[in-house]
């Protein structure tokens, strides 16, 4: 259950993070260096 409970908030924020990204039209460099619009949530912290 606690499991679960992570992996919903864990997709929540990841979800958050994606679409203020995309409203913003911006986007983050990914672990190559090339700009993304869809990065994962660990990479950005």
């Amino acid at each position: 259950m606690v499991m679960g409970l992570f992996l919903l908030v864990y997709s929540l924020g990841q979800r958050a993070l994606r679409q203020s990204i995309k409203r913003g039209s911006q986007t983050i460099q990914n672990q190559l260096g090339k700009p993304t619009a869809t990065p994962t949530f660990p990479w950005v912290f």
